[in-house]
């Protein structure tokens, strides 16, 4: 996947698009509904590694009744989310620049209803494993974060990390549905969004794996 290049003015674009995120989200730990607007009994969703933000503003446009929280590493990537979610309006998705090994300083306890991890970054490389987003370590983490009958929806186009990822879900106490090693031939393809990683490893011809880990 070629590396995005470093978008320019982001301070300026990023202060445009205020609305749409948080200079310190840590703030919000234990209250991101009421920060964002919303109810006490408002499910919230969140997308760790959002990307350029197709999956998160077409999740958060077919869901107004969510509160959607998009997480995000990399500055220029986070910028085309931001713009993209701006640009259409969306009253219910907000977005974290942050890394996701410091998540427990951003969320409390039982505050998420639900997470997606889209395409995360296999780690494949000797002596990696425990960077991966479904290493045992991560998952504890949103166990917190988690309320009871929560869920992980989680995709890969890696086999390897999704073997993985089965066992480290197993060993952590998470009950394993509607799993397929091919997606897009799947029933589960017609409520699935897509991805821009999802699209380029499909046109590819690379089946696209998927499991839902149920807390």
């Amino acid at each position: 996947m070629t590396r995005m290049r470093t978008k320019r003015n982001i301070p300026a674009r990023m202060e445009r698009c205020h609305e749409r995120w948080f200079d310190a989200p840590m703030l919000n730990k234990g209250n991101w509904r009421g920060a964002c607007g919303f109810s006490e009994d408002t499910p919230v969703w969140l997308e760790i590694g959002c990307g350029k933000g197709k999956f998160c503003t077409e999740m958060a446009a077919l869901h107004p009744e969510v509160l959607y929280i998009a997480m995000e590493r990399d500055q220029s990537v986070t910028l085309a989310a931001v713009e993209k979610a701006h640009a259409l309006e969306l009253k219910n998705l907000f977005f974290i620049r942050g890394d996701a090994g410091l998540i427990e300083n951003y969320f409390a306890e039982d505050e998420i209803d639900r997470i997606f991890l889209n395409f995360s970054d296999p780690w494949t490389r000797q002596n990696k494993p425990k960077r991966r987003l479904t290493y045992r370590a991560f998952l504890e983490k949103y166990k917190v974060m988690l309320k009871k009958g929560g869920a992980i929806e989680f995709k890969t186009d890696n086999d390897e990390l999704f073997d993985f990822s089965l066992d480290e879900f197993r060993e952590c106490g998470f009950t394993l549905t509607d799993e397929t090693r091919d997606l897009h031939n799947s029933s589960y393809d017609k409520t699935n969004i897509r991805t821009e990683f999802e699209q380029k490893f499909a046109d590819q011809g690379i089946n696209i794996k998927r499991v839902v880990a149920n807390y």
